[in-house]
């Protein structure tokens, strides 16, 4: 139920009028004492909204106070507000709302209306003055605010809230944060849950997956957002709620991410940096002790580059560097990374490989990749490459594993084959094998 009030003392304190709704809040039926209530004969409410006699400042709460009473059929939910009365003057009333939309035979909302006395209307305009500037002062800020009580039910949103989640008002908290990413779902639940225990939630960044402009044929789009939450209590310290703000950062996050590419990255390559190759390496071989998944790497040097250099110029030079860190990225597989690690210098990681066979299978696609003539300019100029393959199953440290590979490219640049090498452990060289009968997988 919802109960709406008048303040004009001329009414009778007892005047009551029963009305129904439909759900969709159209006025379907209304007693003759409505006249006594706002002065209108029924005919000219039925069919009508209820939003076309509400005050414009009271309708957020009363379309609040209506979702928060479709969710709870059976209980009588109640709104104050001011309704416009026949004469055009504003009213204060009180409703009372009941949901029966469930009743097969005669689904509707049941509502009656009521007025309070003058002497309460200054308590209430004194509450909605206070209301509309906390709900103004709200609508101001740039984050989305909103409050829930233990049922998770919303209480309180402001408008930035929507723009945010782009979501339509609505009565629950996770229907209000419908948006939110499938894989963050246990993050939020975890967050909902900790903050009604009376634990508090600081920056726990959520990810929202919502439609470019609100169409439905328009691509998916990310936002990430960040959400706090403190708990409520009541007078007996018992959490009676709670309220949440969330704040949109993906700007900030995308320039996060991209200080860390470009942090990573080598700019002219695409390929990872000296710095982050060796720290991936370091992992990876960690990883390997972990799980005990064989490891290999390349020593990848481009053949008689500083002739390019020297002879073309530096920008052909790039452009062969740029073309090599292609070629090897088009045939790697996925998991495997290629570094720069010097000028004309590349080291490639490749986790989870079966056997030295493999690795040196992995070795010599990339020394094929690498042999191609590459037109600059006028001039032609031949891509080769000398590669050293290391691979281990055991424990062995970053620097050993990247000096047992640089010994197997040296054999490769001394054998003048343009081809792969693996390291024979136990000598301080490399040495071929017979073509691996056991193959890559394809690559990524």
């Amino acid at each position: 139920m919802i109960y709406l009030m008048t303040g004009d003392a001329a009414l009778g304190a007892d005047a009551l009028a029963r009305f129904t709704r439909d759900e969709a809040a159209l006025i379907a039926s209304v007693d003759d004492s409505i006249s006594e209530v706002l002065g209108w004969q029924p005919d000219h409410l039925i069919g009508k909204p209820s939003t076309d006699f509400i005050h414009p400042e009271d309708q957020p709460s009363a379309i609040a106070a209506w979702f928060a009473m479709l969710s709870a059929p059976g209980e009588p939910r109640v709104w104050r507000g001011r309704y416009r009365a026949a004469d055009g003057t504003w009213k204060w009333v009180e409703t009372v709302n009941v949901n029966r939309l469930d009743d097969a035979a005669a689904p509707f909302v049941f509502s009656t209306m009521t007025r309070i006395a003058v002497d309460q209307v200054s308590a209430e305009e004194e509450l909605r003055a206070r209301t509309q500037l906390l709900s103004r002062l709200s609508d101001a800020l740039p984050v989305g605010l909103f409050q829930i009580d233990a049922d998770r039910k919303i209480t309180f949103t402001n408008d930035q809230l929507y723009t945010i989640t782009g979501c339509p008002p609505s009565a629950t908290v996770r229907a209000q944060l419908a948006t939110v990413a499938t894989e963050d779902l246990p993050l939020l639940e975890d967050v909902l849950s900790a903050v009604l225990a009376n634990q508090p939630a600081d920056d726990v960044e959520l990810r929202l997956q919502l439609l470019e402009d609100g169409d439905v044929r328009s691509r998916e789009v990310e936002r990430v957002c960040v959400l706090t939450m403190r708990p409520l209590t009541g007078s007996t310290g018992d959490v009676s709620g709670a309220i949440g703000c969330l704040s949109d950062v993906t700007e900030r996050v995308q320039l996060r991410r991209e200080l860390e590419v470009r942090a990573s990255v080598d700019p002219l390559t695409a390929c990872l940096n000296r710095a982050t190759t060796l720290e991936l390496l370091d992992e990876t071989l960690a990883q390997q002790a972990r799980l005990g998944a064989p490891t290999a790497i390349m020593f990848v040097d481009l053949d008689e580059f500083k002739q390019v250099n020297d002879g073309l110029g530096h920008a052909a030079g790039d452009r062969v560097l740029e073309i090599a860190a292609r070629r090897m990225g088009s045939i790697l597989r996925d998991g495997d990374h290629a570094g720069r690690i010097g000028g004309d210098e590349f080291l490639v990681i490749c986790p989870n490989v079966e056997t030295r066979a493999v690795g040196l299978n992995i070795g010599r696609r990339l020394a094929r990749t690498l042999t191609t003539d590459i037109a600059i300019g006028d001039n032609t100029v031949e891509l080769r490459a000398s590669i050293g393959v290391a691979w281990t199953d055991e424990l062995v440290d970053a620097d050993t594993f990247v000096a047992h590979a640089d010994m197997a490219m040296y054999e490769a640049k001394a054998n003048h084959a343009s081809d792969a090498v693996l390291y024979a452990p136990g000598t301080d060289r490399g040495h071929h094998m017979a073509a691996p009968t056991l193959l890559a997988k394809p690559a990524g």
